[in-house]
């Protein structure tokens, strides 16, 4: 959804004294989203448009929107435009889940996944499922919450768990948990940051070298045997993980 036209901005905004005509320009903005004027993901006009329909010249409008920017209230592609922010969603990794899809989808978000490769992986003596032995294989896919890409992933399963047919409706380890009776839980979760490479800004809909949460880690079940380890490249404009620390 985007605006067009000079009327759809709401004009000069009057100057006030003792206050930067940029800062006066961005509490306009600020003030239109807290009306629902401006939505999540909207596109905004042109910065050169927006300059002329607020009164100011071009280099104070680029510093209103970068100070939103540096606030999270606007994303700005370069060469595509200037965007209202989509919220970040917050997750805490100890609520008790097996995996992200499941947290989201108990707090009534919808989780879909679309299966990009499913393929069979020989781990030899490298394998982490010392209670599984065998191969293994690695179902590779990206998630979508709301319809919005959230992430591109990797679960390495062994062979003798894994659902072959999987079609990413429920998470992988909701289809194990209904056919093998095991409580999956996340048991190891480690973080870092880096950039999106072609492949993976392609499938998240991100510029080559835009920011992303990589997640890395291993799930166990109830009895403590390693059945899974996870790899997640997840938009780094999109979530924020919340961890509670102890008291």
């Amino acid at each position: 959804m985007s605006t067009t036209g000079d009327d759809a901005m709401p004009g000069r905004v009057p100057k006030q004294p003792g206050t930067a005509r940029y800062r006066q320009v961005a509490e306009d903005l600020i003030a239109r989203v807290g009306r629902s004027e401006l939505v999540p993901g909207q596109r905004l006009e042109p910065e050169a448009q927006l300059a002329r329909q607020y009164g100011v010249n071009r280099l104070t409008m680029r510093r209103a929107l970068e100070e939103l920017s540096r606030a999270g209230l606007v994303r700005t592609e370069h060469g595509v435009g200037s965007f209202i922010a989509v919220p970040a969603t917050r997750h805490r990794i100890d609520d008790g889940e097996a995996s992200l899809s499941e947290s989201m989808a108990r707090r009534g978000i919808v989780v879909r996944h679309r299966v990009l490769a499913i393929t069979e992986a020989d781990l030899g003596v490298d394998t982490p499922f010392a209670d599984f032995p065998g191969a293994a294989v690695r179902f590779r896919f990206v998630r979508y919450l709301e319809e919005e890409p959230w992430s591109i992933g990797e679960v390495l399963v062994p062979a003798s768990l894994a659902p072959l047919d999987w079609v990413g409706g429920a998470s992988v380890f909701a289809v194990i948990t209904a056919r093998h009776g095991l409580s999956v839980r996340r048991a190891e979760r480690a973080f870092s940051a880096g950039p999106a490479g072609p492949d993976e800004a392609g499938w998240l809909d991100v510029p080559v070298g835009s920011a992303l949460l990589e997640l890395r880690g291993i799930n166990t079940d109830q009895h403590g045997r390693v059945v899974a380890r996870v790899a997640h490249h997840i938009r780094g404009d999109r979530a924020e993980y919340v961890v509670r620390l102890p008291g």
